[in-house]
């Protein structure tokens, strides 16, 4: 009896079919980032993002059902992101809650500007797409106040502040931070990073400071 026939995949420069998927997906999700982050969603088809991505239309298709898909998918690795670096920054055992937020806004500021395409996806763009992204974004604002909630009762276990709900008001904090890079990302780009975070914390530490025990 033969021995089972073996197919070798050989790669192609260098690289495995899995590797090279991937790295077209990489390719469309950068691509996706530059169209929806400087010609907006409602501008973008699907071509323009196959030609900023240097492919065809059938490979989108491999990866995404649609434009908003793809959306969906730059707006999650973007939030993903920011989220880690806030929750990295927020988490330090020995600053004050006031230190700790700030420095959460700081962490999230950097990360927007560091490219403006960044917080025009995730603030701009993404808003009023449909009801499954709005649900998404829901979701998201309320992840980060949820966030700013679990710094605020492990300040009320030490006795650092005074012990009522905070989830409500977290929430509206991060809606009013949010408001502010809206209103950078659609005109107010003279202010530099450092004022902006000014101006988000202006809103965040009156609020955190009225909660000291």
């Amino acid at each position: 009896m033969s021995e089972p026939r073996v197919e070798l995949v050989r790669p192609w420069r260098g690289m495995s079919p899995h590797e090279r998927q991937e790295a077209r997906r990489r390719r469309l999700l950068d691509a996706g980032l530059e169209v929806f982050g400087t010609d907006g969603f409602r501008a973008a088809t699907v071509s323009r993002i196959c030609r900023e991505a240097g492919l065809t239309n059938r490979y989108f298709y491999e990866h995404f059902a649609d434009r908003e898909a793809c959306l969906r998918a730059v707006y999650d690795g973007l939030v993903t992101e920011a989220q880690r670096r806030l929750a990295e920054a927020i988490r330090s055992p020995e600053a004050e809650l006031e230190e700790r937020v700030s420095a959460a806004v700081d962490a999230y500021v950097d990360f927007s500007l560091e490219d403006p395409r960044r917080p025009r996806v995730i603030a701009v763009e993404s808003v009023g797409v449909s009801p499954s992204m709005e649900e998404r974004r829901r979701a998201v604002r309320h992840g980060i106040a949820a966030l700013f909630t679990a710094e605020y009762e492990r300040d009320v276990r030490a006795g650092a502040a005074v012990d009522r709900p905070f989830g409500k008001q977290a929430l509206a904090l991060v809606g009013a931070a949010n408001e502010l890079v809206v209103d950078w990302v659609l005109g107010d780009r003279s202010r530099t990073p450092q004022e902006l975070s000014a101006d988000i914390a202006g809103v965040f530490v009156p609020v955190l400071r009225s909660r000291r025990s």
